[in-house]
């Protein structure tokens, strides 16, 4: 038995439980899956249904490897599939889009476009790997092994480089964090302070809330969005609202993008603004909280 022979189904295998979590992930929120797809240019109404159809292929092709019938086309399919999902990302990147979301597995986050291109490339290699094998490997002899250190070293040298680049990068975010504390706050977005808030499901108009506006493909958002969860832990209600589900809200509150936070006040609107930080979330509170207790 070769090495091939060996590693084969260990591969189709671990092909097929990829492509059937993809599958299963979209099938179970379409909607957030196919909103991905607008960053690509779909239009709108063949997002949905051609969501579900690369959903369903998906599933198909980890079928064929996970029962090991039809090998060759599956693993074709498999190729195919990957090096369709590395033109897109790779169009994208040129494109000018440094970071876009996946979507892959249900995912919400964005990530870099070449990562995420070089992960859809190896999807591509896998799959051909399993229509045509892999060439019989020679054991290293010491020169052999003396290159893979060699190579090793090197590699290890361009990743010390990256880790270098990705703590440039934190502190750059960090002084982000510690920049302006004041959240912008302009009178002509979002509802007018010291007027009842606008009509909203699930508003207790009750005591301090939180109306947090948020969307799918925000980076900014992505950043606010624990520090809002553990505020609402803290007692304080956030309502939540998502552009793509929820954008008759965002038209009923004049929210001109995300994050943006309103403060209500026994249902009176106390503050509002665009947010990039827990520190500027914690700014609206404050003041809404003092607006308040001026108006009692």
């Amino acid at each position: 038995m070769t090495y091939w022979d060996q590693m084969e189904p260990a591969l189709r295998i671990a092909l097929a439980v990829v492509l059937a979590w993809a599958a299963l992930a979209k099938l179970a929120r379409p909607a957030r899956a196919a909103e991905t797809l607008a960053e690509h240019g779909l239009p709108r109404q063949a997002r949905r249904p051609l969501t579900v159809l690369l959903a369903l292929v998906e599933l198909a092709i980890a079928t064929l490897l996970a029962s090991g019938v039809a090998l060759g086309v599956a693993g074709i399919a498999a190729a195919a599939l990957g090096g369709l999902f590395t033109a897109f990302l790779i169009r994208a990147r040129v494109r000018g889009r440094q970071r876009t979301t996946c979507g892959c597995f249900g995912g919400a986050r964005s990530a870099n476009t070449l990562m995420l291109a070089a992960r859809a490339a190896l999807l591509g290699a896998s799959g051909a790997a399993v229509a045509i094998g892999l060439p019989t490997v020679e054991p290293l002899t010491s020169d052999g092994w003396r290159t893979v250190a060699i190579a090793a070293l090197g590699a290890l040298t361009v990743a010390l480089a990256l880790a270098v680049l990705a703590l440039y990068r934190q502190v750059g975010v960090l002084s982000l964090r510690l920049g302006p504390r004041t959240a912008l706050e302009l009178d002509d977005e979002g509802p007018p302070i010291g007027h009842p808030a606008p009509l909203l499901d699930g508003l207790k108009r009750r005591g301090s809330e939180l109306v947090a506006f948020v969307s799918l493909n925000c980076r900014m958002c992505i950043e606010v969005v624990p520090g809002l969860r553990a505020l609402a832990k803290e007692g304080i209600p956030v309502h939540w609202m998502r552009e793509d589900t929820h954008e008759e809200v965002f038209e009923r509150w004049g929210v001109p993008g995300t994050p943006f936070v309103v403060h209500v006040v026994d249902g009176v609107v106390r503050a509002k603004g665009l947010v990039n930080t827990l520190e500027q979330i914690d700014w609206v509170i404050d003041v809404g909280t003092e607006r308040q207790r001026l108006a009692a």
